[in-house]
């Protein structure tokens, strides 16, 4: 799968030049604080939230491109991304970019109170920095026109047609996904790949390893495999169980008590990186243009990387380990923790953490060593990383 991680970060690394360093800025990052936040409200699943996230900060970006020569517009990168119809005006464009941020956000969220709220604070913020209300205002106003241009082309992205197409068919063959426990739900997303790329020119531009042969046979790799899987599961100690909590990041996981059903939210695997990033952007005081250009680069890879893995999950269907160890190991065993409903292979979390980690490798100074406690607001314990990648 490395192939996948290398091949799309190069993909998206070519889009952007290095914006450069100045006095910090971190409305961006409390910008996307805040979309983690109703992403977790909302319960969106990883492939929408992946959505959720990009258009936004491509919205922020492609207005601060428009004045600062350190940023180069994604309009013609991103071959379908039309350049904003915006003459350069008498405004802040910190301000606006925020707000054409914001007005993205509220399109593609359910719970449009919450930024709302957020945009109140905000202008809070920005009132306090003794600045002309009559420009604050013209600010606004431009921000949202830039929203709006950006809202029309995020509309052709094909996410309404996908809502339309048809629920997944299970497979009939021996080795093909089956739902799991606890609530044997169909398959999410199997239409994603059919939603428009950003820098790949398709969802399966970049080929997948094949997975390991199936068989039932307990001499081959894939038997070994989900015996190794099992007897792991078993013989946890805190330590794997911490990683494993860690890295969870299943936005909704259900847990039952008699006739008592309820639900746990958590941040997605793309917010997590998400979160990472805004750490990094802060602790090494990035200005507003390299901040933008983070988290412009890193979603759009989040984006992509997700419409990649997706259609290799929904060509090759591979069954979970559960499914395997259930049927041929220990009928009663189940995974420390939930199982996601989709194909196992490839590895959703595997592919948008390298290809978060190369991308962040690339946009922050090396080396990098970092503590990522952006989960403590859920019970997660802080870990330390000595790189990305390591990560």
């Amino acid at each position: 799968m490395l192939k996948v991680f290398t091949s799309l970060f190069f993909l998206v690394s070519s889009l952007f030049i290095t914006a450069g360093n100045s006095p910090s800025s971190n409305y961006l990052v409390r910008c996307n604080e805040k979309l983690v936040e109703v992403v977790m409200e909302d319960l969106f699943n990883p492939p929408v939230s992946s959505r959720v996230y990009v258009y936004p900060n491509i919205a922020a970006y492609e207005v601060l491109a428009l004045v600062n020569p350190q940023l180069r517009s994604l309009s013609g990168q991103i071959k379908h991304l039309p350049k904003l119809n915006m003459e350069k005006a008498d405004v802040n464009y910190s301000i606006a970019a925020e707000f054409a941020f914001t007005t993205v956000a509220k399109k593609l969220v359910f719970t449009e109170r919450m930024i709302t709220d957020f945009e109140k604070e905000e202008l809070n913020i920005w009132g306090k920095k003794s600045l002309d209300t009559a420009l604050i205002n013209r600010s606004i106003a431009f921000g949202k026109k830039a929203g709006q241009q950006i809202i029309e082309w995020m509309l052709k992205d094909n996410y309404i047609k996908v809502r339309t197409m048809e629920r997944y068919v299970l497979k009939d063959n021996i080795g093909a996904w089956k739902p799991t426990a606890p609530e044997f739900v169909n398959a999410l997303e199997p239409n994603w790949p059919s939603m428009r790329p950003m820098a790949m020119d398709s969802a399966r531009q970049i080929k997948s390893a094949p997975n390991v042969e199936y068989s039932e046979k307990k001499s081959s790799q894939y038997y070994k495999d989900a015996y190794d899987v099992y007897k792991t599961s078993i013989n946890m100690d805190t330590t794997k169980k911490t990683i494993a909590l860690f890295w969870d990041c299943n936005p909704n996981i259900s847990y039952s008590k008699g006739h008592l059903t309820f639900f746990v939210h958590k941040i997605s695997p793309g917010g997590h990186w998400i979160k990472i990033a805004g750490q990094a952007c802060n602790n090494l005081n990035f200005d507003e243009g390299k901040t933008a250009e983070t988290y412009a680069m890193l979603t759009i890879g989040l984006y992509d990387a997700f419409l990649s893995c997706w259609a290799e999950k929904f060509t090759s269907h591979a069954l979970r380990p559960e499914t395997y160890i259930n049927r041929l190991i220990d009928a009663n065993w189940l995974p420390y923790i939930q199982t996601p409903p989709f194909p196992e292979y490839t590895s959703g979390h595997s592919v948008i953490s390298n290809a978060s980690a190369h991308i962040l490798t690339q946009l922050i100074p090396q080396p990098y060593a970092f503590t990522d406690s952006s989960e403590m607001n859920i019970g997660i314990p802080p870990r330390s990383f000595p790189s990305f990648a390591t990560a």
